[in-house]
């Protein structure tokens, strides 16, 4: 495979068009699809390159790290009845009052969060209040409400309780995504649907009420496949959708509907890991990725399009993007791992960038990955209600 310097002095020495054009159309298509596949793999080499080089220096800098006794700082306290809900992939849950949790500066290692099996990893991640609502989104895209206060009450390191079973899920159902509802608090009207393949749908709060009938339909697996986040929204705004590969994509929200549209192009080996609802260009946007990094991106820098349905853009510099949040001044960030290790800091600690970011060290991973990301408001602010 040819450089680009070399194949550039090739052309500067022949006259590689005139060239070219003497060629059969057939052999001119052929060289074509060959000039495309060199350049695919050139960037293929590049992005593993960049890769290997992101993680040997988030190696060094976690070999440098003080140990989370150091890193800690004094903790806000909230009324007690804001509660973290933990929710592993095969559906064990718990809820634990958030002041349970110790605030350590970003980059620390956490502390276990909930018993599990070794094999049945941690996915999902919120904060709400006690007197909340949790909507649950299987696989088959069916929707079940359940109070927060009837979900286990344990101290830190507790033990669940199965989703699957209180909710009589089928065989090969399982939990694909949750989300808080705190009516009495949180105004917004809309809730938004994403899959893994990049379709999103748009509806009325009203479709998750408080009469929502277990097991109701709300996204067919058949379009777009299996649901793989949620969030409220005031329906006036932005949608942001994020890929694992690092890419984002945002545009109008009221392009959205009921019905559902192609939020975002998804490759075989990609998928949809954040949905983000933006009200204006001064909110910014907590991204984090399997390696433990983090970015507060500022989107004043990342651009609205005027359509759904694009390939997306490079929000974060990685190909392990895990999770995506709003976040404001004065926020806490709540991460966890596959493992249940959970860290606690303010998402101050974090820099805020304009323009492509790679990340800071927010948990330690040590072997393992972070799964999941909440967001603690400041203690008088109402919860920001996004999973």
């Amino acid at each position: 495979m040819p450089d680009s310097d070399s194949l550039d002095l090739l052309k500067q020495d022949i006259d590689y068009d005139k060239l070219i054009a003497q060629a059969s159309p057939a052999v001119q298509r052929y060289i074509r699809i060959l000039e495309a596949e060199n350049g695919r793999l050139r960037q293929e080499l590049l992005e593993l390159r960049q890769g290997a080089a992101r993680r040997q220096r988030a190696e060094t800098m976690r070999e440098a790290r003080p140990d989370a006794a150091a890193s800690a700082r004094p903790t806000p306290r909230h009324p007690q009845e804001m509660m973290v809900l933990t929710i592993t992939r095969g559906g064990l849950a718990k809820r634990t009052p958030l002041n349970d949790y110790a605030t350590q500066r970003r980059g620390g290692i956490g502390v276990f969060d909930i018993l599990t099996a070794r094999d049945d990893l941690v996915a999902h991640l919120a904060v709400t209040r006690d007197s909340a609502a949790l909507l649950v989104l299987s696989s088959r895209g069916r929707a079940f409400r359940i109070p927060v206060e009837s979900l286990p009450l344990t101290e830190v390191r507790g033990r669940g309780a199965s989703l699957p079973e209180r909710l009589l899920f089928t065989e090969d159902e399982s939990v694909a995504a949750v989300l808080a509802l705190d009516e009495e608090h949180d105004p917004r009207n809309t809730v938004l649907i994403a899959t893994a393949n990049g379709w999103l749908r748009s509806l009325h709060r009203s479709y998750i009420g408080p009469r929502l009938q277990p097991g109701t339909l709300l996204s067919d697996p058949k379009r777009g496949g299996p649901p793989a986040v949620l969030t409220l929204s005031h329906g006036n705004g932005d949608v942001l959708l994020t890929l694992r590969s690092g890419l984002g994509y945002r545009f109008p929200e009221r392009l959205a509907s009921r019905e559902g549209v192609r939020g975002i192009q998804t490759r075989p080996e990609d998928q949809v890991v954040g949905l983000v609802s933006i009200e204006s260009d001064e909110d910014e946007v907590l991204l984090t990725t399997a390696d433990g990094q983090g970015a507060r991106r500022q989107m004043a820098g990342f651009a609205s399009n005027k359509s759904p349905g694009g390939q997306g853009k490079v929000i974060i510099k990685s190909d392990m993007l895990a999770a995506a949040a709003r976040v404001s001044p004065g926020d806490e960030a709540l991460c966890i791992s596959g493992f249940a290790k959970i860290i606690r800091f303010a998402v101050d600690e974090v820099p805020a960038k304009s323009g492509n970011v790679q990340g800071v060290n927010v948990l330690d991973t040590r072997g393992d990955s972070l799964a999941a990301l909440a967001v603690a408001p400041p203690p008088l602010a109402a919860p920001a209600g996004e999973v």
